[in-house]
């Protein structure tokens, strides 16, 4: 069920933001953020109430996660809300540093879009300054964090696939059966991950390994 938040007497209430959330705690914490701002605020959990929120509640811009659950995602909402307001502004916030681990192109984000990791918003002035820029349609390099240099980055869907199955703790030739291939393809694979991972190998290392490890920091750690 959606949640009003409002401060009177600041000039910013004038300015309502959706924020989609579906962890309790970031919500709670988020929207207290920014009503101490003086925003008027309503919280939903998920993007089926966001649609009916945005509906009558109007936002003028909106604070997304990207992964809600079951259902549409923090891009696809996005989408959605801007096909009966193309002007409202947009604020990803999210774990994920790196959308293409999740299967979206970085180019398929609204370049007026700003894109926080969550660990940014304890830093309200970044969070203040995110919200402004979607509101205006320019945003700065500084508030799209989706746009650093992340190593898997330049990794394909195949790869991805790869380091997530291996993540799992599943062996080469276990991975080579789920794809329908063979051992040898899969070590082919591994090695050619590792190289677009720009991961260097040292002595007595293992690449598997490694490639493994970052995956792990990149991708599971942050979700935690």
């Amino acid at each position: 069920m959606p949640i009003f938040y409002k401060k009177v007497g600041n000039v910013a209430a004038t300015q309502k933001l959706l924020v989609v959330e579906d962890n309790q705690f970031m919500r709670a914490l988020i929207c207290d953020l920014l009503v101490t701002e003086g925003f008027e605020v309503e919280a939903v959990e998920s993007a089926a109430q966001a649609v009916k929120a945005a509906a009558s509640f109007d936002p003028d811009a909106a604070i997304l996660d990207v992964e809600l659950g079951v259902g549409p995602n923090g891009f696809d909402l996005a989408r959605i809300l801007r096909e009966t307001a193309p002007e409202i502004g947009l604020v990803f916030l999210t774990n994920i540093p790196e959308p293409k681990t999740i299967g979206v192109d970085n180019r398929s984000i609204p370049k007026d879009a700003a894109y926080l990791v969550k660990e940014s918003v304890g830093d309200i002035e970044l969070l203040l300054k995110a919200i402004k820029a979607s509101l205006r349609g320019r945003v700065s390099p500084e508030l799209r964090q989706d746009r650093e240099s992340h190593s898997l980055s330049n990794l394909s869907r195949s790869q991805l696939d790869l380091l997530h199955m291996a993540a799992l703790g599943l062996s080469n030739s276990e991975i080579a059966q789920r794809r329908g291939t063979t051992v040898r393809a899969v070590e082919n694979l591994f090695k050619r991950a590792i190289e677009a991972a720009g991961i260097e190998v040292g002595t007595g290392e293992h690449g598997r390994v490694l490639a493994v490890r970052k995956y792990i920091e990149t991708v599971v750690l942050p979700k935690n």
